[in-house]
């Protein structure tokens, strides 16, 4: 007998129907043996077993609460809201990148010429200063940084920093590898830090200009590494833990010093070169907020702007002559992701964007710090 496609299929179709049933019955014993066995084991634990089992979950002394687990990660990702223990050393290794790509002006001098009489001299007074030309701008920076502190009391702490800053200018195409400007700082915390209460840590720093000034540099043939200039900054910090997050703020001010006897050309007037002689920074401060949190024990985010303005710096040449440059106003947001590789080591990777003119484009940073009772350890 010949048997059709047709009836051929409806005739196995009840067979097909056994077996999906009977696999699908397997399947949920195979899924429910595990737990049924492991049921059975606990169920057979030993009272001696199931109270080691607990004690295994349960938080040691020795462990760090939640609060000081958030604390952990705001000292190991923002150095400046932490101190050292008396007697150790703190160790932060940064490298930092940069990126300006905007229209840069150039500035100018605008003098106007006047006479007293028919006979007498011209004399030139600068009325302004002002960008006269606007180029295509893209320059990087790279900066190495290491920065040392050292406990000296558990309430203070005693530190410097060592940049080294590499730069690349598309425009003049210049490149500039030179050692930064050095800093000294001490850290203070003249409140006891309790539990549940902010913690406050008051700021000193002073840089020296050991960085290539941008006063002193080849216009167009070098780039400057550092600000050319002496200055001081006297800040507060202050941080507390508001569970699940830590939020953090921070406030300076910064004045640089008069830097004279200098001799460098501009640009020229009448033929003649136009000597700059003295630069006379204006005052600058700072402002940053944040909130860090921790998305897992290995893992952490830090979220942070920046801000900052600076006043005008005023500028003194040859033959009398004197301007201001204009003022700036610097603000940048910046996110840090911490990755826990042991129990007291951290990795920072942050990620900034500027959203002012005088601003970066990007910024970029990695940074990893120890903190060990002595500088052997790190052998």
């Amino acid at each position: 007998m010949i048997t059709s496609p047709a009836f051929s299929r409806l005739s196995n179709r009840p067979k097909q129907r056994t077996l999906l049933a009977s696999m699908t019955l397997l399947g949920l014993l195979a899924a429910a043996a595990p737990s049924v066995l492991w049921a059975q084991a606990a169920g057979e634990a030993s009272p001696e077993e199931q109270e080691r089992a607990r004690e295994v979950l349960r938080q040691k002394e020795s462990d760090p609460s939640k609060e000081e687990n958030l604390e952990q990660i705001l000292n190991k990702t923002q150095q400046d809201y932490s101190l050292v223990k008396q007697g150790w050393w703190d160790i932060f290794l940064n490298i930092d990148y940069t990126y300006f790509g905007d229209a840069r002006s150039q500035d100018a001098l605008i003098i106007e010429q006047t006479r007293n009489g028919r006979n007498q001299q011209p004399t030139f007074q600068v009325v302004d200063f002002r960008p006269i030309d606007v180029v295509q701008d893209a320059q990087h920076t790279i900066t190495p940084r290491l920065s040392v502190d050292y406990g000296v009391l558990d309430n203070l702490s005693l530190g410097f920093a060592l940049p080294v800053v590499g730069k690349y200018d598309n425009v003049d195409d210049v490149t500039e590898f030179d050692i930064g400007d050095v800093s000294m700082r001490l850290r203070w915390q003249p409140f006891a830090a309790l539990p549940g209460q902010a913690r406050w840590t008051l700021l000193g720093e002073v840089t020296a200009p050991t960085g290539s000034s941008p006063f002193e540099t080849e216009l167009g043939e070098e780039l400057a590494t550092g600000d050319g200039y002496y200055s001081a900054s006297l800040g507060v910090n202050v941080s507390k833990v508001i569970d699940p997050v830590v939020a953090f703020g921070s406030f300076s001010l910064i004045q640089g010093f008069k830097e004279d006897g200098l001799d460098q050309v501009r640009q020229t007037l009448d033929g003649q070169p136009l000597i700059l002689t003295e630069v006379d920074p204006g005052l600058q401060a700072q402002l940053g907020l944040g909130v860090a949190f921790a998305l897992s024990y290995d893992v952490s985010m830090t979220f942070q702007y920046q801000l900052g303005y600076a006043q005008e710096t005023d500028l003194k040449f040859a033959n009398g002559l004197s301007a201001s440059s204009l003022d700036q106003t610097i603000g940048v947001f910046n996110l840090t992701t911490g990755f826990r590789l042991s129990p007291d080591r951290v990795l920072n990777v942050s990620v900034g964007f500027g959203n002012t003119e005088a601003s970066p484009d990007v910024f970029l940073g990695v940074s990893l710090p120890f903190t060990v009772e002595k500088l052997s350890q790190l052998i």
